[in-house]
């Protein structure tokens, strides 16, 4: 969809940048100040150009000696987290330890000093109204964060960014700079692909590039309507919901069949019915029915069989275990007997080794001498006497014991014959008693699954008629009804809200006239006025096109138009209801395949249109490039610095990782993206 004819511009009320770096400083150290090198930048077009003369045999290519490092320490400056991949880092640390990159920039008029580690150290400096070389001892505040936070309230004032962008995200100062300031790496191919991975430069990353540019893109040109980013919120929203919706609804559909077929497994693998995976449900004497029947009748007949036997089998255990009491006490009592007799034999044959002991007690203290006699006590008329009546009465207990405990372990030995014979009959009789047991229990577990199966097979077979039912339609499915009613509603707000983006777009685009003025008067004054450049905002983002005639320029064309289009938006910058910086960042666009004369044609319309009727320069517009400009832009006044090999390069040296450690070449780094 093309945007309608142009209007006249805009006024101008800008008359200088809203954000622009005055200047970009290299030091080895800030205490003391040891400056490498500086670049005064002004408003305009700025051109940082590379070496390349191939007519010198001591000819040295333009590439490696800091053009991109200093685009990228410009957006370092500005809030990025490094600035540049991670061997060129390595590289400037190693070199300068100490180092910092310092920059002067003005928002807004105000002018802010700030200072960046480049090295080992990691405080960070910021301060508004202090020249860059007084900034690390100046009184107040220094919080680099207060530096950024200011650089988002300049550019997004009364910009609604909270969720402007696809996903809930919310748009950022980084997104705007990565629009301002493309990656060199991203080669200018599309004109939304703005920042690559392997450039590590920190910047948030899109959910939808295409889509969350265009949506960046036109919140900073003020052509976003609030009410879209919410619309497009709840489109989100919505085709979640239907995604849901559908898978839910294939699941319901699908359901019936999936449990039917795993009901019909079950009945075979788990309950043994026979063919029931494959039998048909409408045949009365082949179908699942009969089938099941089968089954049940067999488990019937299981049942009946357990009956039988358990009733036989309960009654036999009962007359068995009565039969095993009269034995099993008639054991105990023999057994107990025996235990007795034993124990009184122990307490004779006890009481008689006492005696001895006491006996022997006397013999053993035969040399020792009687306290009240002072003689030996064997020498003792009283305790010979008195061993001797002990000789006596020991003699006399083993004549009585002897015999009777004899008598006794012949009496426990009999008991204990008497006994083994009835204890042998008892335990024969508990192990009958257990085998019983056991068989019992196995037939009451049977019965217990045999009852279950019996059970689940019908309550199984009626699931399945169930389910047949509602695959066949003669049953309702709610849940499924309840779910495509469901998706119908949801289809019918998501076309509702579909109109209303529409609409919504198509009134942003009758408010973007100007902004297609602009992109076709660049393509007209860079070409000629057989080219027109056509600028359309649709559902999936911002289009910039060239076309000749009636249709596409060519691949030839493509990068020119991606750079007019960055040309454009920067011109939009004048005018106060756009939040564009009017800063512009171009890093080596003529090496991504551009034609040299277009590219010359680029900056000399570039250059004619930087000031505007009342003198202003609004805009400032930074290039990178190894082409010479056109002799009209080789003045000091556009081109600040001419780069070149060794002391010419940006640190003024050849920077190296340092002896010991490997540095890595350029297909080492390709091997790492």
């Amino acid at each position: 969809m093309n945007l309608p004819a142009p209007t006249e511009p805009l006024a101008t009320t800008r008359t200088r940048p809203l954000v622009w770096i005055k200047s970009l400083v290299l030091v080895k150290s800030i205490e003391p100040w040891d400056e490498i090198r500086k670049i005064d930048f002004t408003t305009g077009l700025n051109i940082i150009q590379g070496e390349s003369n191939e007519a010198d045999e001591n000819f040295q290519s333009g590439h490696g000696i800091g053009k991109t490092t200093v685009c990228r320490l410009i957006r370092y400056c500005l809030g990025e987290k490094s600035f540049g991949q991670k061997h060129v880092i390595e590289e400037v640390t190693h070199c300068f330890p100490d180092g910092y990159a310092g920059a002067e920039f003005e928002l807004n008029g105000s002018l802010w000093s700030v200072l960046l580690p480049l090295g080992k150290h990691t405080k960070r400096f910021a301060q508004e109204g202090i020249a860059l070389r007084d900034l690390v001892r100046a009184e107040g505040t220094k919080n680099y964060d207060v530096f950024t936070a200011r650089l988002s309230e300049v550019v997004f004032a009364n910009v609604p960014v909270t969720e402007s962008l696809t996903g809930g995200q919310t748009l950022s100062w980084l997104h705007v700079l990565a629009m301002c300031s493309r990656d060199q790496e991203s080669r200018y191919d599309r004109h939304w692909n703005w920042r690559v991975k392997r450039s590590e430069s920190g910047t948030p990353v899109f959910s939808k590039p295409k889509v969350d540019a265009g949506l960046c893109l036109r919140a900073v040109l003020s052509l976003l309507d609030p009410n879209e980013t919410i619309l497009r919120t709840r489109l989100e929203e919505l085709d979640s919901m239907s995604e849901q919706f559908r898978e839910g609804i294939r699941k319901l559909r699908e359901l019936p069949t999936a449990r039917i077929a795993d009901l019909r497994q079950r009945l075979e693998s788990e309950f043994s019915v026979a063919n029931a995976v494959s039998a048909p449900l409408d045949d009365g004497f082949l179908g699942l029915d009969a089938a099941v029947n089968i089954r049940q009748s067999e488990l019937q007949e299981k049942l009946a069989l357990i009956e039988e036997t358990l009733t036989p089998l309960n009654r036999q255990i009962s007359i068995t275990a009565a039969s095993l009491l009269e034995p099993e006490e008639l054991a105990k009592e023999i057994e107990l007997s025996a235990e007795k007799t034993i124990e009184g034999t122990d307490n004779l044959l006890n009481r008689l080794d006492e005696l001895r002991r006491v006996r022997q007690l006397l013999r053993d203290a035969d040399a020792a001498r009687c306290w009240y006699g002072q003689v030996r006590i064997g020498d003792c008329n009283y305790v010979r006497s008195r061993t001797e009546q002990m000789d006596k009465v020991i003699f006399q207990q083993q004549l009585t014991v002897i015999p009777i405990v004899s008598e006794r372990e012949e009496a426990a030995a009999r008991l204990a014959d008497q006994a083994r014979p009835m204890r042998s009959l008892v335990e024969q009789i508990q192990q009958i008693l257990e085998k019983m047991g056991r068989d019992r229990d196995g037939l009451i577990e049977n019965r217990q699954n045999f009852r279950y199966q019996h059970e689940r097979i019908s309550t199984i077979l009626a699931e399945i008629h169930k389910w047949n039912e509602v695959l066949e339609g003669r049953k309702p499915n709610s849940e499924l009804q309840l779910l495509e009613q469901s998706l119908i509603n949801n289809t019918s707000e998501i076309n509702t809200s579909k109109e209303r983006l529409t609409t919504l777009i198509a009134d942003q685009m009758n408010r973007a006239n100007q902004l297609n003025a602009r992109f076709d008067s660049l393509v007209k004054k860079t070409l000629t006025s057989d080219f027109r450049g056509v600028v359309d905002i649709n559902e999936d983002g911002v289009n910039f096109r060239i076309v000749r005639g009636g249709s596409l320029s060519g691949e030839a064309y493509e990068t020119l138009a991606i750079l007019l289009a960055d040309l454009s938006l920067l011109l939009e910058s004048a005018g106060d209801h756009v939040h564009h910086p009017g800063l512009l960042i171009h890093d080596s666009p003529r090496e991504a395949d551009l034609n040299v004369r277009l590219f010359e044609r680029m900056l000399e319309t570039a250059f004619a249109l930087m000031q505007d009727d009342q003198g202003n320069i609004p805009y400032q517009y930074i290039v990178t490039t190894t082409t010479l400009p056109s002799q009209q832009l080789q003045t000091s006044e556009v081109t600040k610095m001419i780069l070149s090999s060794g002391s010419g390069s940006l640190f003024a040296m050849q920077l190296d990782v340092g002896a010991g450690e490997e540095q890595k070449s350029l297909f080492d780094a390709m091997e790492d993206q």
